[in-house]
């Protein structure tokens, strides 16, 4: 996946933190050459405002909550990403090529 796909899931989710009364997007992202993955996060700046190379995004994965789940699904359809859902989780990939765009 490429740069500004990246960038535009920060920003609508960025925008989203910062408007006050909209539900909580929690994120986590597995890192591709250590295999880290990162702990559950709520802040957006965290994962867009510092310095990223988002060449090591493996995945991004989001929490899917019944406050949140239709108005992500949303975002990542307009976004146009590759990924699935499993488990109330959404799981977007940096590389994998086997996976659908999210409908």
């Amino acid at each position: 996946m490429n740069n500004t796909k990246w960038n535009e899931i920060f920003n609508a989710f960025y925008k989203n933190e910062c408007t006050q009364g909209t539900p909580v997007v929690r994120w986590r992202t597995k890192d591709v050459e250590t295999g880290y993955i990162s702990d559950w996060d709520g802040t957006w700046t965290h994962f867009g405002c510092e310095p990223r190379e988002w060449d090591k995004i493996d995945f991004l994965q989001i929490e899917l909550t019944k406050d949140n789940s239709v108005f992500v699904l949303d975002v990542l359809r307009q976004i146009h990403v590759p990924g699935e859902e499993h488990d109330g989780i959404i799981s977007i990939y940096g590389y994998r090529t086997d996976v659908d765009y999210l409908r």
